[in-house]
């Protein structure tokens, strides 16, 4: 679906690894890192246009060198079309 979807994404990286990680995280379109421990874990938010773009984003966040996990922890989307729903299954 089209619009604005917005994630939040806890990464953990190896330590020794951590700056690399973090560059690499910021050189993607749409990702911004907001928070960084020693230990390795990065708070990112993901802004993207629509949702395949932001589920490519999550995956390359998860097989980038040095990323131990990428958790999902907020999503929010706000579609184009007023009232726009996907049926029930």
């Amino acid at each position: 679906m089209s619009g604005l979807h917005i994630s939040g994404v806890l990464v953990h990286a190896r330590a020794e690894s951590l700056n690399s990680v973090r560059t690499q995280l910021e050189s993607v379109p749409g990702v911004e890192v907001h928070a960084v421990t020693p230990e390795g874990r990065l708070v990112t938010v993901v802004e993207k246009s629509n949702d395949g773009e932001l589920a490519d984003t999550f995956l390359d966040m998860q097989n980038t060198a040095g990323v131990l996990s990428a958790s999902l922890v907020y999503h929010y989307s706000d579609n184009d079309v007023a009232g726009e729903m996907e049926p029930l299954s």
